[in-house]
């Protein structure tokens, strides 16, 4: 279905409907602290538009924001507000690289990404993406290492294996665990800054027309297969001919019946670490992302990496690190940046990581509503290529496949890899 016979089954007037006063596309002048700090207001009456996209993190804002792009009219709704704590990417920093092992269309989708982030960036007037390399450290040379150095070459990406002498000459600060490691470095890696890129990308989604509404939504009044409405706990109604949760780890808590066992959502964190005064080392551009470590920027600290731990639920768990969580921590430093090992801990970004049974994310149909699409199952990958996803589940929206004919990836194929897996976790 093209846009606009998308439109047109919708309801063409949506696009600028303005029921009891409030036009769903009059949000340009409302003040940015708003996406993070207001309720929604009372209406007088219920809000229509095409799209009503559920979750303003980072899948939810790109893909509200590529829908109002396309023209159609959008509302964005979020429990918490827009870059909030509680969320799987809060916070000043997170890792950007093109290393996805045989994820041919992760390591392409990751590419464009890097330069979305760039172009967007410039648009918005705010830098979200900081280069400065990516390099990981191994041990011996693994199938993995060839097919990621083939899927370089295909494509003409820039990468260096480097050996264990050299890698203590450049980077003397971060030094590889053993003699035995080499690295493998590519210059298209580098820091992402979440709640900058959050705020930017739903500011420029109001800016061009779009609503924000700070609610908590549930599914409300069906029509044979498909979803008319969802009820705000504000006491809104917002009705849409097409409807995406962008939840995240929320998707089981809201479809329970659906996503139960689908997610394993489990605390992580990143500890901000101070620098010694005067020591620039550890700051981008002089570092690259090292997966383990992410180098400075804006003086946040260096971001060290805590793995995932807990299950959690992302609603009541506390956003503070364990007594052996502060000490892996401290060993990581003194083992792996051995400069920083008696720096202090600055503070600590705590939030929950969210895999799909097989590591892809989640965009697919819900199984009982044709016109509900969820969204989620990041798995490490989902901020990194926040603008890609966006671009791809707001075409999937509109009834577009798109593929990746640089993988030889049709549209079809494409969307089975992002299908709703009948496998749970145990």
């Amino acid at each position: 279905m093209d846009r606009r016979r998308f439109v047109k089954t919708v309801g063409a007037s949506a696009g600028t409907l303005a029921l009891g006063g409030t036009s769903v596309l009059s949000a340009a002048a409302e003040d940015v602290e708003s996406l993070a700090l207001q309720p929604a207001q009372p209406m007088g009456s219920d809000v229509t538009v095409d799209v009503a996209v559920i979750g303003a993190g980072v899948m939810g804002n790109w893909t509200a924001l590529h829908l109002r792009e396309m023209g159609l009219s959008v509302a964005l709704v979020d429990q918490y507000g827009v870059g909030n704590s509680k969320s799987s990417s809060p916070g000043e920093i997170r890792g950007m690289r093109l290393t996805y092992g045989e994820d041919e269309h992760e390591m392409l989708w990751a590419r464009d990404a890097c330069e979305q982030w760039k172009l967007r960036g410039a648009e918005f007037g705010t830098q979200m993406f900081y280069q400065c390399g990516g390099l990981s450290f191994r041990r011996e040379w693994t199938a993995r290492n060839t097919v990621e150095r083939a899927l370089f070459d295909k494509h003409q990406v820039p990468y260096e294996v480097i050996r264990y002498d050299e890698l203590v000459r450049r980077w003397p600060q971060a030094p590889p665990p053993s003699e035995e490691h080499f690295g493998f470095y590519h210059p298209w890696g580098g820091v992402l800054s979440p709640r900058d890129a959050n705020m930017a990308v739903a500011t420029s989604f109001k800016k061009k027309g779009g609503k924000f509404l700070l609610g908590k939504a549930a599914p409300g009044a069906r029509a044979g297969g498909s979803l008319q409405t969802v009820t705000l706990s504000s006491g809104e109604t917002v009705s849409a001919g097409a409807f995406v949760f962008a939840l995240g780890a929320w998707l089981p808590k809201v479809f329970p019946e659906v996503m139960t066992g689908k997610l394993s959502v489990r605390k992580a964190a990143y500890n901000m670490i101070g620098t010694p005064p005067g020591d620039h080392r550890f700051a981008v551009p002089n570092l690259p992302n090292t997966g383990l470590g992410l180098p400075s920027i804006n003086g946040a600290g260096f971001g060290l990496l805590i793995n995932p731990t807990d299950e959690v639920d992302p609603d009541e768990y506390e956003r503070l690190p364990s007594a052996d969580e502060t000490a892996r921590a401290r060993r990581t430093l003194a083992t792996r940046f051995p400069a920083l090992k008696d720096q202090p801990i600055l503070h600590v970004w705590t939030c929950q990581t969210e895999n799909s049974v097989d590591g892809q994310c989640i965009f697919d149909l819900h199984p009982e509503m044709d016109n509900v699409w969820l969204v989620g199952g990041g798995s490490w990958h989902a901020f990194k290529i926040g603008p890609v996803i966006g671009d791809y589940v707001a075409h999937r929206v509109i009834g577009e496949e798109q593929g990746i004919p640089e993988a030889n990836l049709s549209g079809p194929e494409l969307a089975a890899l992002f299908k709703l897996k009948a496998e749970t976790f145990a």
